[in-house]
């Protein structure tokens, strides 16, 4: 029998774009716990955000965060956490050198205070705090021209940074996605089920196209933006979350 496992965006997935709402979620979380089949939080938070949304719905790890590039595994000897990303530091180096080398106009959590971040993105000051906890990527804002934008995603890639659309943020990050991450947990470091594995997905925006195309069921969420995600043989759902992904999830395991 195959090892079905559930992986998830948080924002606009799992959580309610606007105000945060998981309230409806946590009586089907509990059943699917009682069914033996994990959830894992796939998300661009951090890892100390994500520790917060664990307790809250009371889910085990594993954990995948900033979009891939941190896993935190459960271990024996404590908590393993393994990087994939680039480290922050470099990542804001080469931030501040393009900013001032071109002049070119944008923002991210390193220039934020704890305030700021709480005003652009309607966390508690707590969450807020959390949110700049980074260990590999840098969520921005752009404000210069889509011409300007072009030649920043070239200057990225002479260091071997992408750019990935968020649903809130651009994320400035290494070669990694949460494919990637999904990947290393289903093959090597912690189900070791492989292809006997049934892997569903969710998700509502540009990040988690790599998420979704990895596993069998996808499942895609009204993104807040108004866009719709082009995912192969993916199912849609109408209702925003969290009802989008109660629904959706009660129908593909059959409750």
């Amino acid at each position: 029998m195959s090892q079905m496992v559930i992986f998830t965006d948080l924002d606009g997935t799992l959580l309610n774009h606007h105000n945060y709402d998981y309230q409806g979620i946590c009586p089907l979380l509990v059943k699917l716990k009682e069914m033996r089949i994990p959830v894992i939080l796939n998300s661009s938070k951090t890892l100390d955000e994500l520790a917060r949304w664990q307790e809250l719905l009371k889910l085990d790890p594993p954990v995948i965060a900033e979009n891939g590039g941190v896993v935190l595994l459960p271990s024996h000897e404590g908590p393993k956490k393994i990087l994939i990303g680039r480290p922050y530091s470099e990542i804001r180096s080469y931030l501040k050198h393009l900013r001032k080398s071109h002049h070119w106009d944008f923002e991210g959590f390193g220039d934020w205070t704890v305030a700021e971040v709480m005003n652009k993105t309607g966390l508690k000051v707590k969450e807020a705090a959390l949110a700049k906890e980074r260990e590999v990527t840098e969520p921005i804002i752009w404000k210069d021209s889509p011409e300007a934008l072009e030649q920043f995603e070239i200057e990225l890639e002479k260091e071997d940074l992408i750019l990935k659309k968020g649903g809130r943020f651009y994320h400035v990050m290494g070669k990694h996605d949460k494919a990637d991450a999904m990947q290393l947990l289903v093959n090597k470091e912690y189900f070791s089920c492989g292809s006997l594995c049934k892997i569903i997905a969710l998700g509502d925006s540009d990040n988690d196209l790599a998420m979704l195309n990895y596993a069998d069921t996808a499942v895609v969420l009204p993104a807040a933006s108004g866009e719709k995600l082009e995912v192969a043989g993916a199912i849609y759902v109408e209702d925003h979350a969290p009802l989008g992904w109660v629904k959706a999830v009660e129908s593909i395991v059959g409750l």
